[in-house]
């Protein structure tokens, strides 16, 4: 039996195939796909590469690989049918087997190659074939001095008649290797009994002096014909079952705060923008001071400012100093009604691959920071909806713990699950987001599974949102309760004049003179505040509120702060009038602080030319208020003069477009979670097939004496088969120069695109990369 196919066989089977076929093969190995194989030859040897095996075995559910197991575990024993499979398994393994071979894993019921380094020396803790010891026997410079070995059983009836007459050692010890590992080691006080008899009587063989190895038709005798010793089957989860109403309730309160929390970051990184590091990120400090606005942990404000960067809400801004600040994006974002704000976050959240838990954590020696690009993980795009859709697969209601949901995840793909640890991070940020209401999915979260619009994920929202409450009950000890979500209006104004003291079914403020004051900063009089609160209060505002403001207003605005790049002093306050009249030099925006002291948005190079132009003869004045009368140019006198001063952030800024969002609107989508579409693969199945047809014309042309193989694709298999079958090619390498060679060698490896082979001729050993050897022709070893 063939224990594994080749390369030779895998262009047979995909020569087969008709054209959707090998669309869907591409559809389902992507990387297969990309870039486009010359031909289904070159289709197969990407295929039959360990890389590629490996990745399709990561796509693999846990039933699937078990099925893959029994057919590595079984093909050098007997004929794969589907019916042998169910039996070894103990399940039903055609849908398995077929999906296999339609992977491109299995060519008529022998698996490849790669699919059988892929799972180990010992699949299913089984050992070598009696076939496979007898010829390492043979060449192994380390063989056991020994009689020949008798026959071994190798059928459940023939181990039970050997064993009646065992000692109960040998039993034990057979039990013990049965279901692996198969390989025993032998101890410094000698061959223990029990292995000795399985020894003499044929169960088990020498591999190395001290090491002893149970065959795999031995164990498979033992193990009455099964691979595997119990069936597998999906994990039994004791999830609790939560009340429709009660999974609304949570999700709406969340996603209210989430959109609450991405609208207080972009007013305070308006108001003054996070510094940009080297690394991209944003630094401790400024995490901290955005925590302290928020009123959360840092770890939440940094899931807060990266769920704002995904959905394309910040981008970076600055000349000499770069920090993140609201995008021109974020000015539509605000206008749109809160059901649509918190679509736009979940849809940019659902296709991120960023990984807002990892802030924090250090990555050789060096502490990730938030928005830092480094953050970016391919995996994260997929995890995101495994983790929701595993959710979805379960009854209504059901709430599952990040140990249930790794669980779901293990089963589905056991070679390609996150730690638990990640899944855990990820239904953090369902949570936050309102996507899950008491650990169970909303209705909202499976229509974004679902790819829905934007304006069907948030009407899901919108739909258990509790109506807006227009009123405000304010009370003597200066606190007030709104009872029930407030307006957007009454919203906006409470979060301007007071201080949150709890959130819930309703909302409770303080008014202080602090809180009064930051609505007197946004540019509310203190009668307009008065009037607007009455309007929402169902009772007369009490005295000391009034008192409050009132008094607010009265400090308010005494000490006045503004900005300017440049400042002049003139002896005569006739001076400072005539500048101020002076029509040449309007575009200085000159002001006067006092008579003589005057103000300039310009900076000061741009001030002194002007004044010059103009006939006066300024002098630059230093930080201590001396003349600077050194010859050095006057721009250079302060910094920043020649690139002129950073600019006011003033409204929106993306000048910079937003981390993660494409160049341009028209711009393709992430690789990450790009996928080639049916028209593109029909595009490249016709490449294929139309190099497949001129390989076969090539093979033709060439002389009867002429190489086997002149292209990087049959080279590779041809050295692949002479490895393992220890035959010697001649092989034409092109050296550094461009000078070929011809050269009589034994390959002894291949991997990597590097073939490791023994020169015969120069009694030498080298590795070559696959790229530079331009022919290959076998020959006899004799």
């Amino acid at each position: 039996m063939r224990s594994t196919a080749g390369t030779v066989e895998l262009v047979a089977a995909l020569n087969e195939r008709d054209d959707a076929t090998l669309a869907a093969l591409l559809a389902a190995r992507p990387d297969l796909a990309s870039p486009t194989p010359s031909s289904l030859t070159s289709l197969a040897a990407r295929a039959g590469s360990r890389l590629s095996v490996d990745r399709a075995l990561a796509g693999l559910g846990t039933v699937e690989l078990a099925v893959a197991e029994a057919v590595v575990a079984l093909a050098p024993l007997e004929e794969i049918t589907a019916a042998r499979l169910s039996s070894a398994v103990g399940l039903d393994a055609g849908p398995s087997l077929e999906h296999l071979a339609d992977l491109a894993l299995v060519v008529d019921g022998t698996p490849v190659a790669p699919l059988a380094e892929a799972l180990g020396p010992h699949p299913v803790g089984l050992g070598p074939t009696l076939a496979e010891l007898d010829e390492t026997a043979q060449g192994s410079t380390h063989a056991v001095t020994e009689p020949s070995p008798p026959s071994a059983p190798t059928t459940p009836e023939e181990l039970r008649a050997v064993l009646i007459d065992a000692p109960e050692s040998a039993v034990g010890t057979l039990d013990a290797l049965t279901w692996g590992p198969p390989v025993g080691t032998i101890g410094s006080n000698g061959m223990p009994e029990g292995a000795g008899w399985l020894l003499e009587h044929g169960l088990l063989r020498h591999v190395t002096p001290t090491q002893l190895v149970l065959p795999r038709e031995v164990a498979l005798a033992a193990r009455e014909g099964r691979t595997h010793r119990e069936p597998p089957r999906p994990p039994e989860l004791d999830y609790r079952t939560v009340p429709a109403h009660v999974i609304d309730a949570e999700a709406a309160r969340a996603a209210e705060e989430i959109v609450r929390l991405v609208r207080v970051l972009l007013e305070t990184w308006q108001d003054e923008g996070a510094r940009v590091l080297r690394t991209g990120g944003v630094g401790v400090r400024e995490l901290r001071r955005t925590a302290a606005a928020l009123d959360v942990t840092e770890q939440r404000a940094a899931l807060v400012a990266e769920l704002t960067a995904m959905a394309g809400l910040l981008s970076q801004d600055g000349d000499e100093q770069l920090t993140w600040v609201p995008a021109r994006t974020a000015e539509d974002w605000l206008a749109d009604p809160l059901h649509l704000q918190w679509a736009q976050l979940v849809l940019a959240w659902v296709d991120s691959a960023r990984t807002p838990w990892l802030v924090g954590t250090r990555e050789g020696g060096n502490l990730r920071s938030t928005l830092e690009p480094t953050l970016e993980r391919s995996w994260a795009v997929e995890l995101r909806r495994r983790v929701l859709r595993a959710l979805k697969e379960m009854p209504e209601g059901a709430a599952l713990d990040a140990d249930q949901v790794h669980a779901l995840l293990s089963w589905e793909r056991p070679r390609a699950t996150a730690p638990e640890t990640t899944v855990a991070s990820v239904l953090i940020e369902t949570d936050v987001l309102g996507l899950t209401g008491a650990g169970a999915l909303t209705e909202a979260a499976r229509r974004l599974l679902d790819r829905g619009s934007e304006e069907s994920i948030g009407e899901a929202l919108r739909s258990t949102l509790p109506e807006p409450v227009s009123e405000l009950l304010v009370q003597g000890d200066l606190t007030a309760v709104v009872p029930g979500r407030p307006d957007p209006d009454l919203g906006a104004l409470l979060e301007h004049c007071t201080d949150v003291e709890s959130r819930g079914s309703g909302l409770t403020v303080r008014f202080t003179a602090a809180s009064v004051r930051r609505a007197l900063d946004t540019g509310i009089a203190s009668e307009e505040l008065l009037e607007r609160l009455k309007g929402y209060s169902r009772t007369p505002l009490p005295q000391a509120l009034e008192y409050l403001v009132r008094d607010a207003a009265r400090r308010h605005g005494q000490v006045k702060v503004g900005a300017a790049n440049s400042y002049l002093r003139v002896e005569d306050a006739a001076i400072g009038a005539e500048l101020m009249a002076n029509p040449s030099l309007t575009g200085l925006r000159l002001r006067a602080l006092s008579p003589t002291v005057l103000a300039s948005a310009a900076p000061p190079g741009e001030v002194l030319k002007s004044l010059r132009n103009a006939g006066l003869a300024p002098v630059p004045e230093g930080p201590g208020g001396a003349a600077m009368t050194s010859g050095a140019p006057a721009a250079a006198a302060w910094p920043g003069t020649a690139a002129g001063p950073g600019r006011a952030m003033s409204g929106f800024s993306s000048r910079r477009r937003p981390l993660g969002a494409p160049t341009d609107p028209g711009a393709a989508a992430s690789t990450y979670t790009r996928r080639p579409d049916a028209e593109e693969l029909q595009r490249v199945v016709a490449r294929m097939r139309a190099g497949e047809e001129q390989v076969h014309r090539d093979v033709e042309r060439r002389s009867a004496g002429g190489p086997v193989a002149t292209d990087p694709v049959h080279a590779l298999e041809v050295l692949r088969d002479s490895a393992a079958a220890g035959e010697s090619v001649d092989i034409v390498v092109v050296g550094a120069l461009g000078t070929p060679e011809q050269r009589r060698v034994r390959p002894l490896s291949v991997e990597g695109g590097r073939v490791r082979m023994a020169d015969l001729e120069r009694e030498t050993e080298m590795t070559v990369a696959i790229h530079r050897i331009s022919a290959v022709a076998t020959v006899s070893t004799t």
